[in-house]
């Protein structure tokens, strides 16, 4: 069902910039055949997620219908709802770590590299008033910190830096 979904988008968008795109254009532009294609609308048809009417004899206009708007509604407020969940927890797993780092007494957090969840990391250090820095993976550990190794790194840069005592951030959120 995702790849209908997308596929749907796929329509909807190229639909948007050009409104009398044709069954190859539409094909083209999802990364499908003219066959498959064909055989989507047909379905989305049934579904009532697209529209046909005939300009003329050898041309069909295709439309999203109201349906098929809801149903990309729908799959993006829930794509929106399950990333903003899992964002919270990832959240709370860092607060959690970061809280129990400062009652070790460590008042600093160290990013070491890139990390998707960077945002995160900034967030939770400032609600627990805990001073975040941000460092190339080639500087040292510094003792006093909570050093941690973005999951954006190498492989090779993650084992090494880990080994060293830094907190990998991807087996921390793995964890959960």
């Amino acid at each position: 069902m995702n790849t209908d979904v997308a596929t749907l988008q796929s329509i909807a968008a190229t639909l948007e910039e050009e409104p009398m795109a044709s069954q190859r254009v539409l094909a083209e532009n999802a990364g499908m055949s003219i066959g498959l294609m064909n055989a989507v609308l047909k379905r989305f048809v049934e579904r009532g997620w697209i529209m046909l009417t005939n300009v003329n004899m050898r041309k069909l206009a295709y439309a999203v219908t109201p349906e098929g708007i809801a149903e990309l509604t729908a799959r993006s407020h829930s794509f929106a709802k399950r990333n903003f969940e899992l964002a919270n927890k990832y959240n709370d797993s860092l607060c959690t770590l970061i809280s129990n780092a400062k009652d070790e007494g460590k008042t600093t957090v160290i990013l070491y590299g890139q990390s998707y969840i960077r945002f995160l990391l900034i967030y939770a250090c400032e609600i627990l008033n805990v001073t975040f820095k941000e460092k190339t993976i080639d500087e040292p550990l510094v003792e006093n910190a909570l050093c941690i190794v973005g999951e954006l790194n190498s492989e090779e840069d993650i084992d090494r830096l880990e080994k060293a005592g830094f907190t990998n951030l991807l087996n921390l959120l793995n964890e959960d």
